[in-house]
């Protein structure tokens, strides 16, 4: 994996929920915003060639972001969970 993947995939949304898990818990929602977003600015400075075809646009809006967002969503659905585990306690 190169570290467009690591980091599209693993650090910004990881990143992203913990960031709103700690920070503000109420906020937590906004971390798949947050990261998505950032994901995109990342993922066009580093390869700007993504915007050049309808096949590579389709593919990195259709597949890489979806997946992405899916992440993200499942992270924080993780993390409300953990939340109203330890209010619980």
């Amino acid at each position: 994996m190169n570290w467009w993947n690591i980091s599209v995939f693993c650090i910004i949304p990881i990143v992203s929920v913990v960031f709103f898990f700690f920070w503000k818990r109420k906020y937590l929602w906004m971390a798949p915003l947050i990261s998505t977003a950032i994901s995109v600015v990342i993922s066009l400075l580093a390869m700007p060639s993504i915007l050049s075809d309808a096949e590579h646009r389709n593919m990195f809006f259709g597949i890489s972001i979806m997946l992405h967002i899916l992440i993200v969503v499942v992270l924080t659905v993780i993390a409300y969970a953990a939340a109203r585990f330890l209010a619980k306690k």
